[in-house]
């Protein structure tokens, strides 16, 4: 059924890229939708033109298949002994196998047989015994259906705690309702984990989606995802120009679930139960709970030891402590790298258009070409080789009037910005993806080779740890759970202050080109009237209060105008700032659940360890590998409040030095109307 379904799509596809192809070449528009299309370098583009509609499609047919069989795991039973599970975990996969085995075409309807609670954040649907769903989809794959209740809400369920209406028997031995061990280590992190997604600042983020680990990694359009196990990575795999939902992932059907991810299944499950150490005791185990952030980030793998990956000197990343606190090495190579020349181009002879910037790293003579889709694929990388790392976000995208030269400008302005947060970070700036991207020559197959390189790295995300060196001191579990709270307090107080100061210039700068340059106007327009009342008079015996009413007259109307232009100069690049920023603290809070899961972890080792249900010898790798953790989130912390001294501090001075500038322009200009009536 599901090879049916795949090969549909797959054909299905190829036919709407072929329509796309045939619409296109004869769409006069067709210009004002490919600005953003990723494609080999610029000086390239135009060689290649035959071979687009093949490629495109494959594209197109690589992203539906993926999306068709997105991984999404069932839920597991915990049991006793490793025996047990695996027999467990056998009869559920022959009940599931029978559910999803049903002949029968969707929509149809199945009647709930037992309880599931769905984790927030998951995709997931919540359903009661004797509930009637509506089945919408059955290719989710790993024994989940998706559909929807009585209420209109719409979600995962999975196969086998349902039976179709028609039927007269449930599954053979169906899992019984979730255990209160499904948490992760118990009560104390139940407790921590519901704290931190109850708190406001998580309930207020609006699309966040909470089950990966590094949220600018997730919100990955579908299209820049699949372009990752992709080689062909010239072709049309963008659509910048569709609806934003229909491009990400955090959408229903797709559960919040980063593209990458989704190809390789969850390790953890029943059958990952430890054998027993010696003398009987058991060694360090990964939780039964598939949805805890923990695991699903993959940092589980990395507290258990089984996350295995080389580590190269040059790919080392040290945390050091100078006596105030973790931080990360200084870069003892730093450089900028300068954004220039934006150029409007295009290939097909004209038919899609972009627009090339040329970027000048400090330490190279030879500038290199790249667009838009090119800043997109390196946030993308960035974004899943160092989870622990938040991403600034790049400028949104706007497809109205985006060739025009207010536009160019911001995005050139905020693409500079974005290099240079990155330059500036002594980790980020110093990995071998960064270099290629700032470095690479406009050519097509050094571009590839180094893409594909890039691709094929194995410290990202959770293994990225393993190439952290750090001090050997041993941190103290109540020092850095205090901490973590304080991160996490902090974090939401900045959230809330910098989206009310963010409305706030938002609000100022439409007032200022708009309402307060109306009324000054308003005001012009009175006086003006007023001058040439006085003007009317057959004597005209005070023609020097007439000519300065007009001057004051003028003068205020530049005084709206002035009021009109202002806002470019103080309110708008604070705004920026303010935009990148948030995008900058929405990943914090994801990095500290992982970092509190870690530590309720190494408790519950300690825990068993002291119990005699744990070989004594597993508890100082688990204490070593989250103090890893911890040590780097206090250096991702420490560079932040680095970066946030240095900024704020520039902005605030900028701002008020414009705002001074700005009613200095308005006092020189009314200074000006008041002398003219020295003259009366």
């Amino acid at each position: 059924m599901e090879n049916t379904v795949d090969n549909d799509l797959s054909e299905q596809g190829t036919l709407q890229e072929t329509v796309a192809e045939v619409c296109s070449s004869g769409d006069p528009e067709e210009e004002a939708v490919g600005e953003d299309e990723v494609d080999k370098p610029p000086e390239e583009e135009t060689k290649e033109a035959p071979q687009e509609s093949e490629d495109a499609g494959e594209n197109i047919d690589y992203e539906n298949a993926v999306l068709s069989s997105g991984t999404h795991v069932a839920p597991t039973v915990n049991t006793s002994t490793a025996a047990d599970a695996v027999a467990v975990d056998a009869v559920a996969d022959d009940a599931v196998s029978v559910s999803n085995t049903s002949s029968r075409i969707p929509p149809f309807q199945v009647r709930v047989l037992y309880d599931f609670e769905s984790q927030p954040g998951t995709g997931e649907l919540s359903i009661k015994e004797g509930e009637i769903l509506t089945v919408t989809r059955q290719d989710v794959g790993e024994g989940w259906w998706e559909g929807s209740n009585a209420f209109g809400q719409a979600g995962l369920f999975p196969a086998a705690y349902v039976e179709e209406v028609t039927a007269t028997a449930p599954p053979p031995m169906p899992p019984p309702p979730l255990p209160t061990e499904y948490a992760n280590v118990g009560d104390e992190w139940v407790e921590n984990r519901t704290n931190l997604e109850s708190n406001n600042w998580n309930a207020s983020q609006d699309n966040k989606a909470t089950s990966g680990f590094n949220v600018n990694a997730q919100r990955r359009p579908v299209s820049q995802q699949m372009s990752y196990d992709n080689d062909d990575w010239d072709d049309d795999w963008d659509d910048d120009d569709s609806e934003p939902g229909n491009n990400y992932l955090n959408g229903a059907g797709n559960f919040g679930l980063s593209a990458p991810n989704r190809a390789a299944k969850s390790s953890s499950s029943v059958g990952d139960v430890s054998t027993a150490g010696r003398d009987g005791r058991g060694t360090v185990r990964k939780s039964f709970n598939r949805f805890s952030n923990l695991a699903k980030s993959g940092v589980e793998d990395f507290l258990v030891g089984a996350g295995k990956a080389s580590v190269d000197e040059k790919d080392k990343v040290f945390v050091e402590d100078y006596g105030n606190g973790p931080v990360w090495k200084p870069n003892s190579n730093e450089f900028t790298c300068a954004i220039t020349s934006p150029k409007k181009e295009s290939k097909f002879h004209g038919m899609k258009s972009f627009i090339a910037y040329t970027l000048m790293p400090s330490f190279s003579s030879t500038p290199v070409s790249r667009r838009y889709k090119h800043f997109d694929w390196i946030q993308g990388r960035l974004s899943e080789k160092f989870p622990l790392i938040p991403i600034p976000p790049l400028p949104e995208k706007q497809i109205s009037g985006r060739f025009e030269d207010d536009l160019i400008e911001y995005r050139m302005t905020m693409l500079q910005s974005w290099v240079d947060r990155i330059c500036r970070h002594p980790v980020i700036s110093q990995c071998e993806v960064f270099h290629h991207f700032v470095t690479c020559p406009n050519d097509e197959k050094l571009w590839k080779t180094g893409k594909r390189r890039a691709e094929s790295d194995k410290l990202v995300g959770a293994n990225f740890y393993l190439a952290i060196e750090r001090p050997d001191t041993a941190l103290d579990v109540m020092q850095t759970e205090a901490k973590l709270e304080g991160y996490n307090r902090f974090f939401s107080n900045l959230d809330e202050s910098v989206k009310l100061l963010q409305n706030t210039c938002m609000d100022q700068a439409k007032k200022h080109q708009t309402a307060f340059k109306r009324e000054y106007n308003k005001i012009s327009h009175s006086f003006s009237k007023l001058s040439r009342a006085f003007d009317t008079d057959p004597s005209n015996c005070a023609p020097g209060l007439t000519e300065a009413i007009h001057h004051m007259s003028e003068a205020y109307s530049d005084i709206g105008t002035v009021f009109e232009e202002e806002p470019k100069h103080d309110w708008d690049p604070l705004c920026h700032l303010l935009f990148e920023y948030r995008g900058l603290i929405d990943g914090f809070p994801s990095v500290i659940s992982i970092t509190k899961g870690a530590i309720a972890k190494r408790r519950q080792v300690e825990k068993e360890a002291n119990e005699g249900r744990l070989d004594y010898d597993q508890v100082p790798p688990m204490v070593r590998r989250s103090d890893t953790i911890a040590y780097a989130l206090h250096a991702e912390v420490a560079h932040f409040h680095q970066e946030r001294t240095r900024d704020f501090k520039k902005a605030m001075t900028s701002f008020l030095t414009e705002q001074i500038n700005f009613y200095q322009k308005i006092t020189d200009r009314l200074r000006e109307s008041l002398e003219k009536f020295n003259d009366v």
